[in-house]
């Protein structure tokens, strides 16, 4: 465990590292997990370990950011929450992603919550955003659960995303 780690009743959230590689593909490779990110599909293998190695990098160089979303009983990766910054924006927003398996049981909530709490006490944002596409009543769900306002739709890199705030 490091400094890092965020502990819940059911969930241990920690850093990514390459050897989670195989078992993050065996996710993000499913169209219904893919559909709802910007490549609008699942990924293919190098696609994954890109995405991933972003989500490392991005630790590295900002010294907080996504981590992978354990089962606290099986030790199985369930999928991803944490922050990240928008592109070549100051704005930080909050990201998650979670096997079908695992959709409609309150972790991607269970997740967040602690996310919203790690980044308004530990890195010390004034704002946290949500990036949802206008079509995921299921997503939308868990941000109103996790008390953000909403902003309006905007488009974004040829979609059309539901902007969030906190």
């Amino acid at each position: 465990m490091s400094s890092n780690d965020i502990i819940t009743k059911r969930l241990i959230m920690r850093k990514f590292s390459n050897r989670d590689m195989k078992e993050y593909y065996e996710i993000v490779k499913k169209n219904e997990v893919g559909e709802w990110l910007g490549i609008g599909k699942g990924m293919s293998f190098e696609e994954a370990e890109a995405y991933l190695n972003k989500i490392i990098e991005h630790w590295t160089k900002h010294n907080f950011g996504v981590w992978a979303v354990i089962n606290k009983t099986n030790e199985e990766i369930m999928g991803h929450c944490g922050l990240r910054y928008i592109d070549d924006t100051e704005d930080i927003e909050i990201i998650y992603l979670l096997d079908p398996k695992f959709w409609g049981k309150g972790y991607a909530t269970e997740a967040g919550n602690e996310v919203i709490k790690y980044a308004f006490n530990y890195i010390r944002i004034d704002k946290l955003m949500a990036r949802v596409r206008t079509d995921n009543s299921k997503s939308k769900k868990v941000i109103d659960k996790l008390g953000f306002e909403y902003i309006g739709d905007r488009e974004y890199a040829g979609r059309t995303l539901s902007f969030y705030k906190i």
